[in-house]
Formats: C-alpha cells, structure tokens, sequence
C-alpha cells in the first residue's frame, strides 16, 4: 500500500483533473505479477471493486481511478529486458514510453509505441494503440506477440499464437475485460536515425486547403510506408501556440491549422497535450475527405463559438491515418472486419476540448458530443463513415465494442470472456472504462477501458 504522499502524487498524475478528483480508499503498487495474483484474489474474496492504472492518460472520470475500493497502480512494474539478437523487448506495463525510447536508444531499436511521452505501456496497447511506425506495422497492440496475463482467479498465463491463442486474439482490443497483463512481448525495428517537425500555420481556407489536399495525397500514397502525417484545427483562448514551448498567459485568441511530420521521434508533439487537463474527447473514423474536413472545422466554430470566452478554452479537431497497409497490419485484431468493411483508406478524426472552469464541464461536454455527433451524421450522409471508434480516444458514451467488432467477432468475445473469467469477477469489480456489451444490449456500457 502506498503512503499517503505516494497516494497523493500518484492522483496528481491522471492526464485528466476529473480523474485526479476521485478518491480511492487506497493504491496498491505491486512490482511483480505474482504480487497481481495476490491482489487479485484478495479482492475476488472480499468482492472489493478496484481500478487499475499505469500511464492514467484516459480523458474521462472513472476511466481508470475509483471513488472507494482502491486502484491496483501497475507503475512499479517497469520491466524493460531488450534483444537485439531476437529482436523483441518485454515491457512491464507500469513504464512510460519516453522511458522505454531512452533504454532501445543504444542499441538503434525501436517499437510501434506511443507518440506522447506520459502515455503508459500498459493502456496504450490494451487500447490498440497509434505509432509513428503504424502505416508499416498496423497498431501498437499489433507487435505484441506474447502477453503475460493475469486471470480472474489469479492463474498467471502466457497468450500468444500457439498457447491461449483465443485470449491472444481477444486481447488485441481487451480494455480491461480479460485479465491484467503484467508484461507485453514486443517485435522491434532497427531504427538508427529519426526526425520530425511541427509546423504551425495561421488558419485560412486557402492554407488549410492546401494542407488537407496534402494530407489526402500522403494517406493514399502505398509506396510511403515510413513517414507519419497529420493534421490538425486548434483553436487556443489564452495560450502561446508554440508548439515547443507552450505557456498559459498570453492574452491573444487563436485559430490555426498545424501539421506535424515524422519518422519516429518521441519528440515530435511531446508537448501537443498539456501534462494535466480538463478535457472532453471524441472520436470518429471516415474516409478522407477534405471538404468534410473543412465543413466540421465550421461546424465547430459555430457550435463553440458562445464558449469562446470560457477560461483556457482550447478546441482541437486532428486527423490521422489508416491506410490499407495499416488496416491490414490489424489483420489477427478482433478490430478487422469492420476497418475493412470501407475497403479503403480511412483517417481517425479526435476532437479535444480542454477548458480551466470545472463549472463549465457540463455545457462543454453538451458541445463536444453535438459536434461529434453532427460529425458522425453527416459522414454517414456522405457515404464516408466507418463505424469503428478508436478505444484509447473515446469517451464514455461512445460504444466502443458494439462499433468497432462485427457482430460475429463479439459473439466470439463474449464467449472467450467466459471461457477466463467464469465467475465473472473483473467484469463485476474491476471499475472504468468499456466492459463486452450483454447480448442483445442495445445501451452503452462504460466499465472497462485502456489503463
């Protein structure tokens, strides 16, 4: 159990001031998974409820911190043993990917990881999981060919694609409902040299059209498979836009359109999210489509246009890839059959609102999801929507497996959750994010995510 000064620094540590406001009764920081197994148990013989976290950069309250029951805080299980003869790493789920950049560095390696620094191993390839390198080898949970799990009943197993090969398959989009995996085995790349930049452009229809135009070259374009491009609308009351050297102060309102390129870098858009924030996500996939871009950047504009005074209002619409080669690297993902079902390109839009005024949570929660939800519908309209909702940027009313997984793959999701967790236990305890809809559940459920 950690002491209270260990209690309090690991609540300042949530990306999210909604999580930081939830108050476990305890956090216990294990350091082995033997030490999970214990844990585990002891809470599936006193019915306790629990949270699990390690980076805790999920944008919504409850996401991965409790109010009572306590948090099981995985950032002691730093585990980084790196084979450049195997070309594989095995990661702890409690280290940060700056931290595990730093250690492959020497040896000219890298992995498909995050790009934010704060991001946790652990959360980041539950949820799938974005990397630089993504165009060429699908998600970040698609490089991990062997995970160490944690079960309901405190068994400590291997999945990989010979043993456990079902719990292999399902936990390429696990949240948190299969188990509590304490170490990922990842393929690496040689990787001797990477750069990246920022680029920042005062927003008008003719720059933004160029970038765009840009933008939907690069994602159809096969014969790149080792650049990263993305665009994004940012909207700042307050703030110095430098992407480098952010700082709150500056009393000038702003409304740009940036772009940022890379091979690799961990530094790239290392500051593109403030370390802590109030914030408000969503997220959709469509095909690529600059007039559409254009058009929700407007609808945007108008829908917070009333909240342009609110204090450190800050509005970010990105757009980010998945091409076909990325699609395909998803190929033994319980995610494929619905990224597939568009037969084509397709880019990830995020929405993020951050705000400063805990009393204006309500009306900007209410304008993100009108805007997200105008998004989806005109999408559809224009024959541009695939249905899948990336889980490491949803919110808790997105429905996450119901879009995301065919209704045949979530048959078979529900039936492996049963096969490893008969008595049900993480998914009546374990507290936060997306839990396997019931069948025949047309509500959305939010208890199980990324940690």
């Amino acid at each position: 159990m950690l002491s209270e000064t260990k209690y309090n620094l690991r609540q300042r540590t949530y990306y999210s001031l909604q999580q930081q406001e939830l108050s476990p009764t305890c956090t216990v920081r294990p350091s082995s998974s033997s030490d999970v197994s214990r844990i585990v148990k002891i809470a599936r013989a006193s019915q306790c409820p629990f949270a699990v976290a390690s980076g805790g950069h999920m944008s919504w309250k409850g996401s991965s911190n409790i109010d009572g029951g306590f948090v099981i805080d995985l950032r002691g299980m730093t585990q980084i043993d790196i084979s450049v003869e195997d070309q594989m790493v095995k990661l702890g789920p409690g280290s940060r990917w700056q931290e595990v950049y730093k250690a492959m560095a020497p040896y000219n390696v890298s992995t498909a990881g995050g790009r934010i620094n704060a991001v946790g191993v652990g959360g980041f390839l539950l949820g799938g999981g974005i990397a630089f390198g993504s165009v060429d080898t699908g998600f970040g949970g698609d490089s991990v060919f062997n995970y160490e799990v944690v079960l309901s009943d405190g068994q400590i197993v291997n999945a990989n694609k010979d043993t456990n090969p079902d719990l292999f398959w399902a936990l390429k989009l696990a949240g948190t409902n299969y188990g509590i995996v304490t170490r990922f085995d990842m393929r690496t790349f040689h990787s001797p040299s990477i750069w990246g930049v920022v680029s920042v452009y005062p927003f008008t229809n003719a720059t933004s059209s160029e970038l765009l135009n840009d933008f939907e070259q690069y994602v159809h374009y096969e014969q790149n498979r080792k650049e990263f491009k993305a665009v994004a609308f940012n909207y700042n009351n307050g703030m110095d836009l430098r992407p480098s050297q952010p700082r709150p102060g500056s009393s000038s309102q702003h409304d740009i359109c940036f772009a940022y390129h890379a091979l690799g870098a961990d530094e790239v858009i290392a500051h593109a999210l403030e370390s802590t924030a109030r914030t408000a996500w969503f997220t959709m996939t469509t095909k690529v489509a600059p007039e559409f871009f254009m058009d929700m950047h407007a609808m945007g504009d108008k829908i917070f246009e009333p909240l342009k005074d609110r204090k450190g209002l800050t509005t970010i619409i990105s757009f980010q890839s998945f091409q076909k080669s990325y699609i395909e690297g998803a190929a033994h993902s319980p995610i494929y059959n619905v990224l597939k079902q568009s037969d084509d390109d397709l880019v990830c839009i995020l929405i993020i609102i951050t705000w400063t005024d805990p009393a204006d949570e309500p009306v900007i929660k209410e304008a993100t999801n009108t805007l997200g939800a105008w998004g989806e519908a005109e999408a559809r309209r224009r024959g541009l929507l695939n249905d899948f909702v990336y889980l490491n940027y949803a919110n808790e009313r997105q429905r996450v497996y119901e879009r995301s997984v065919t209704p045949e793959d979530l048959d078979k999701m529900r039936e492996i959750q049963k096969r490893y967790d008969s008595s049900g236990t993480f998914e009546n305890l374990w507290r936060g994010g997306y839990n396997l809809p019931k069948k025949g559940s047309n509500t959305p459920t939010t208890e199980h995510d990324e940690l």
